[in-house]
């Protein structure tokens, strides 16, 4: 059975994919592998997709030694590319550096949103517990404006505010301005979903449970691969297997946007 599991999470990495998708979804999870006497420090990189059918796949879950690095990602996101995919409307990660530039450039029709998500948790880091506290509570609201065009001016002004408090931190939320607010251009029914990068914490959140009940790491790689993809064959025959509401209420103005914009692209 372990085979068996190994095999599918090894063929999920190389089978060919549908050109089209609605959104794309990036993140990785670091994870320590046993390697004879020592443990090896591994990325465990995760794309999914949201099909023009509405249904959420693990396009690819694949394991590089080391931290999380530029290389890994390009190496993967290329290899998507070669698997067929080339029209994506949205994708979805996190700041981590350079990938923007990356996704920007080898999907140059998509939107690219950075997670939020992270956003947040990055202003405890440079802000104040009390600053903190009060950024976030102005980034609810423009979470919610009614138009793009209203949640960028409320959002210059929010970094206006706290320029002076981390200088370093608010430019570069200002020059990525257009990139964090890229969801409000999508149904309102579907903003949160796709603000964040939490589609994958349905995989990396489990990754975590089986870290932690391994004893904190993983025996061996082929260990990694036959319990992460006996989550993935759960989770896309499970909860995965029917459209969301929130996708299914939204679908055919989705699928209406993506044929408008990559009819105009060709």
């Amino acid at each position: 059975m372990a085979k068996h599991f190994i095999t599918e999470f090894e063929l999920r990495n190389t089978r060919p994919l549908d050109t089209d998708l609605i959104a794309l979804f990036l993140d990785a999870k670091y994870v320590e592998v046993r390697d004879g006497d020592r443990l090896r420090p591994c990325g465990v990189y995760v794309a999914v997709g949201l099909g023009r059918d509405g249904i959420k796949r693990v396009l690819t879950a694949q394991i590089f030694p080391g931290r999380e690095s530029l290389e890994s990602w390009k190496a993967l996101l290329r290899s998507l590319i070669e698997r067929g995919l080339r029209n994506v409307m949205i994708v979805v990660h996190d700041d981590f550096s350079g990938l923007l530039n990356v996704t920007k450039g080898l999907f140059p029709t998509a939107d690219v949103q950075l997670c939020i998500v992270h956003m947040q948790r990055n202003s405890k880091i440079h802000l104040g517990k009390t600053q903190a506290a009060e950024f976030n509570n102005r980034l609810r609201t423009i979470k919610s404006a009614w138009s793009p065009e209203l949640a960028a001016a409320q959002f210059d002004d929010l970094c206006q505010q706290f320029a002076k408090d981390a200088p370093s931190f608010i430019a570069e939320l200002t020059k990525k301005r257009e990139h964090y607010l890229a969801f409000l251009r999508y149904p309102e029914s579907l903003r949160r979903t796709f603000s964040t990068t939490n589609v994958v914490e349905a995989v990396n959140g489990q990754l975590e449970i089986l870290r932690r009940n391994n004893g904190g790491y993983f025996h061996g790689e082929d260990n990694l691969k036959a319990k992460l993809g006996i989550h993935l064959d759960r989770l896309e025959n499970g909860r995965w297997r029917r459209v969301a509401a929130a996708v299914f209420a939204a679908l055919s103005q989705l699928n209406a946007m993506f044929v408008a914009r990559f009819e105009s692209q060709t």
